[in-house]
């Protein structure tokens, strides 16, 4: 079409096209304007990176991970902060982040879905061990008591960790044959075969998943005569 629109310069002179011709001379001519006209900048909206892996590590330096993918995709990857898998195939990706020494993700297994129109993000989280006990029975009360037991009761500790607690008795007179029973909830306990007239304390210890124990909260009481 273009060579076509050439041949109407002719000696010098233009000669006016008719019919499709023009048209198609106005439809070239209008296009080339738009892109070439002075001063007028075009602006193209950028794509999405598809079929990509994003993946994110934070607390840690340099670990590896296990990505596997469609069509026996299965590769080991060291991430330095922050690395990109492209040209990936679409479908589902089981992502792997290895422990470093001490250090382990707080999730270390993530699924994602791979699509042809959008990078996907993964990030992977790694602390430390846990020495940090959980925090300790609150409102520890008794709630009842008589000349030969006792009963105790409080409010375990919200943390997402908290796996049980510890409960000791101190004094007496050595002649007790009671024994401590925990509340089917963990919040409470009773205790039977104690001496009338006596002082004893009883110290709950809260204990996380990790074997941290707390230091441990208090409380004195005395059976009745």
């Amino acid at each position: 079409m273009i060579a076509r629109s050439r041949s109407l310069l002719h000696n010098g002179i233009v000669h006016a096209p008719t019919g499709r011709t023009a048209a198609v001379i106005g439809v070239i001519l209008m296009v080339v304007g738009m892109v070439t006209a002075p001063g007028t900048a075009t602006v193209t909206a950028a794509s999405p990176a598809g079929r990509s892996l994003v993946i994110t590590v934070v607390g840690v330096e340099k670990p590896k991970v296990r990505v596997r993918g469609p069509g026996g995709y299965n590769k080991v990857v060291r991430i330095d902060s922050v690395r990109t898998l492209r040209k990936l195939t679409p479908g589902k990706y089981t992502l792997t982040a290895k422990p470093k020494g001490a250090l382990k993700p707080t999730d270390a297994v993530k699924k994602v879905r791979v699509r042809k129109n959008r990078s996907i993000a993964v990030t992977f989280r790694y602390r430390g061990p846990d020495v940090t006990p959980p925090g300790p029975v609150t409102d520890l009360r008794a709630v009842e008591i008589t000349a030969t037991s006792v009963r105790l009761a409080w409010t375990n500790p919200p943390d997402g960790d908290f796996l049980q607690v510890q409960v000791t008795r101190r004094g007496g007179t050595g002649k007790e044959t009671g024994n401590l029973v925990l509340d089917d909830n963990g919040a409470g306990l009773r205790e039977d075969g104690l001496s009338p007239n006596t002082e004893y304390t009883y110290t709950v210890a809260t204990e996380d998943e990790a074997g941290n124990l707390s230091p441990g909260v208090s409380l004195t009481v005395r059976t009745l005569a």
